[in-house]
This record gives C-alpha cells, structure tokens and sequence, in this order.
C-alpha cells in the first residue's frame, strides 16, 4: 500500500520529469500534440508498479505517512471528503437538534449528532463515490463508443454519378426564392 497524499511520492516525479529528455519538435509558442510526447506509463513500469504493490506491507505503507498529510491543502485533493463532509454536518445539526428538543437533554444530544455525523459522513461518502464511479463508467462506454465508430473520413471518397444525379432533384427553384420569414 502507499499513501496516495505522499510528498516522497511527488518529489519523486519531479525527479522523475527532470531527467527525461526535452522534446526535439518543441518550439516556443508552439503547442505540441500528443503524438510529440511519450507514454506515461510504459508496459514494464506497470508491472514494476504491480511487483512492488504486492511486496508491500502495513509497515511500509506507514512509514510513508507524516503529519503534513493530514494538512487542509492536502485533504481538500481528496474527490468526496466535501460531500461527505457536508452531508456529515447536516445530519450532525438536525438529527442534534431533534433529539434536544424531544428529550431536552444536552448531553444525549450530543451523543446522539456525534452519531448522526458519522452515519451522515458515511452515507455522503458512499453516494459520490457511487456517483464518480457511474460517471466514470458512463465516460468509458463513450470512449468505446466513439472508437468503435465507423470513420467514413478514412474511406477514399467514391465520385459516383448515380448520387449526384439524386441529389440534384432535391433543390428547387421555388424553395430557394421563399424568403426564410414568414409575416403571417
């Protein structure tokens, strides 16, 4: 396991970005395609990637936590603690305040929002990353379907007199003399 928030992590693909070479088509101003640029990730990587995730223990992945992880500009990275947390603290207020009203006890109040936060936050957390995985799954049938798509721009055009013979009846002389408004 590592740590996805790990600043050893970044520092390691900057190094990384560093020592590969710059691009040789490259000009200032230019805006370079992807073709210019290598793959992220090459077939050996992954499977370095894969080795080294199944190598990995409980002991190393905390030794790659520290305190700067848990800092607001790092917890904000993540895509549903907002949701949940939002959800968390609506629950927290109403499901408090429902029972300080019914009971009129402070302190079985608090226990039972501390409780509604955690379910809150539990419930919030759960619904987006449902949400981000249907979006992600909607993404990818798009992108399958668009590379299954047949490309009749990479089929050579075919001059055929027969078409355009078709295609001449369709326009007319009354339609192209109609004006495109109507007064009444």
């Amino acid at each position: 396991m590592v740590w996805p928030f790990n600043k050893k992590r970044e520092e390691a693909a900057v190094q990384q970005e560093q020592t590969e070479p710059q691009l040789q088509n490259y000009s200032a101003g230019k805006k370079y395609l992807l073709e210019d640029t290598k793959p992220r990730f090459a077939n050996e990587s992954q499977s370095q990637y894969a080795k080294s995730q199944e190598q990995a223990s409980l002991r190393k992945a905390w030794e790659t936590v520290s305190w700067n992880d848990f800092s607001l500009q790092r917890l904000v990275q993540i895509p549903c603690l907002r949701d949940a947390g939002m959800s968390g603290f609506t629950s927290m207020f109403v499901l408090g305040g429902v029972i300080f009203l019914y009971h009129k006890n402070p302190a079985k109040a608090a226990n039972w929002a501390v409780g509604g936060f955690m379910l809150g936050s539990i419930v919030g957390w759960e619904q987006c990353r449902m949400r981000r995985k249907k979006s992600f799954q909607t993404a990818q049938m798009a992108r399958n379907t668009i590379a299954n798509k047949e490309k009749p721009m990479m089929n050579p055009v075919v001059h055929d007199d027969r078409v355009k013979k078709e295609w001449e009846g369709h326009t007319s002389d009354k339609t192209s003399q109609r004006p495109w408004y109507k007064l009444w």
